[in-house]
């Protein structure tokens, strides 16, 4: 009940007007009896103003001091999970990223920040467990020999599912791709990459791992790829997505027939 400051002035501030009123009806019932002389009286009723005006301004001192330091104090929890909301944003280390998330929900004082953190770590703990998930399922995809359409595709999501994961909420001066396509060989790669570069000139194919990816590259801000986005998901392939250069491969080398991701 008394968990903060401005609610301790509250109740203090109530407790003072009872006694003013007590007091009220105190020296209501002694001057209607006739108990108290003129002289007592008189004497009565300089001291009781002067404890009123004494209890008054006490009081709205004290409410006005403590609400100034309850706002000192919300500055400085603001402050301090701001810290921590860039610390979650930037940080490309999914499980670092989910217990981040898990402390600030944990610690963060009650009322909507608090909610807000619990709502963000409940969203981000399913997408982890869809990233690990994702994950299993890309090693058992690595011994399938001759995959089906069908496997490919569902390799292709799950690729898509870990690198989103990996990629940070934001990041300063970084570069952005578009990740088109994957193919399993050159031939169908330069297919979406003649589709790639009516979007974008900067279009390239980068090799990683056993998959021809169509990138569109030179995005400084994701803003800028996600302008784009839509129309690359409808001109060359619907599960196109966003990554950060940095995270995804920050390693490019030339190889003859394309980029290669190291």
């Amino acid at each position: 009940m008394l968990s903060n400051t401005g609610t301790v002035s509250l109740y203090l501030y109530l407790f003072f007007i009872v006694i003013g009123l007590l007091s009220i009806f105190i020296a209501y019932y002694l001057i209607k009896k006739g108990s108290l002389d003129p002289d007592k009286l008189e004497k009565f009723l300089s001291y009781f103003k002067w404890v009123i005006i004494t209890l008054a301004v006490s009081t709205v001192t004290l409410i006005v001091s403590d609400l100034f330091k309850e706002r000192d104090q919300d500055i400085k929890e603001l402050e301090y999970f701001d810290k921590y909301v860039n610390d979650v944003k930037s940080e490309d280390r999914p499980l670092v990223r989910l217990q981040l998330a898990k402390y600030l929900s944990i610690v963060a004082p009650s009322g909507e920040m608090k909610k807000s953190w619990t709502n963000y770590y409940d969203t981000i703990k399913k997408e982890y467990d869809d990233y690990i998930e994702a994950q299993n399922n890309l090693k058992k995809d690595s011994a399938i020999v001759n995959p089906t359409p069908q496997q490919i595709k569902q390799t292709d999501e799950n690729k898509r599912k870990v690198e989103l994961f990996e990629t940070p909420l934001s990041s300063n001066n970084a570069e952005w791709f578009i990740i088109a396509a994957g193919d399993n060989d050159i031939n169908g790669a330069n297919i979406n990459l003649d589709k790639a570069i009516k979007i974008n000139h900067n279009s390239t194919i980068i090799k990683k791992g056993g998959s021809f990816r169509t990138v569109l590259m030179g995005y400084f801000s994701k803003t800028e790829a996600e302008s784009q986005l839509e129309k690359v998901r409808n001109e060359v392939n619907p599960m196109s997505y966003i990554v950060r250069k940095a995270t995804w491969c920050n390693t490019i080398e030339r190889g003859s027939d394309c980029l290669i991701c190291k």
